[in-house]
């Protein structure tokens, strides 16, 4: 049975989900703090934070494990910090605390596979050219690449790069990360994309 894990905890607006590379820029104490804690703990934990300023921190919320893989701390007036999402967590703490140890906000967390069942799944194909359209008109979302012929364990990162995209409210990317298997997100995809005026609230 997997033991909860401690870790620094940042809180990003930017949804990042495991089985990719990221990049985050910022500046200040308390940012320095955390990347500083993160280096020594040998990780840290994602929490995402949706525009109305609501975070999943609360117990059974599903947050993201990362490592930080380079630091550059002469990047202009903002901190960039390039990291790897590794994997999912699911928060055992009541709430984020203080760790005097590290100097900065800390999260208790239980590591998880999500979606471990995974079955074969119809009406992929769409989101995955839609996708790939996405990734040549935005190239700055960086979002990953899938082979033309989409495996079973590709689809849940396909959502996962699906669920990072899309503006959604916090307790809806949660309620969907929470389910048992990839269907209910596959279907809510597709009903988005034929609703493809919410295209139109992606970053330009």
């Amino acid at each position: 049975m997997r033991q909860p894990q401690l870790y620094p905890l940042i809180i990003r607006r930017e949804h990042f989900m495991p089985e990719r590379n990221a990049q985050i820029s910022g500046e200040g104490m308390a940012f320095i703090a955390s990347l500083r804690a993160a280096e020594k703990a040998g990780g840290m934990w994602l929490a995402f934070q949706d525009s109305k300023g609501r975070c999943a921190v609360k117990p059974q919320d599903i947050i993201s494990f990362a490592q930080i893989k380079h630091i550059d701390w002469l990047s202009q007036a903002r901190i960039t910090v390039d990291f790897t999402v590794l994997s999912w967590g699911v928060v055992t703490s009541k709430a984020p605390t203080f760790c005097s140890t590290w100097m900065t906000q800390t999260i208790e967390a239980t590591p998880c596979e999500l979606w471990p069942m995974m079955l074969q799944h119809k009406n992929v194909q769409e989101l995955q050219q839609t996708l790939q359209k996405i990734n040549v008109t935005y190239p700055e979302l960086q979002v990953t690449n899938l082979n033309q012929e989409l495996e079973n364990n590709q689809v849940k990162s396909l959502c996962w790069r699906w669920l990072e995209l899309l503006p959604l409210p916090i307790n809806t990317k949660q309620r969907l990360l929470k389910s048992p298997s990839a269907s209910l997100c596959i279907r809510y995809l597709g009903f988005i994309l034929r609703q493809s005026d919410r295209f139109n609230q992606l970053p330009r």
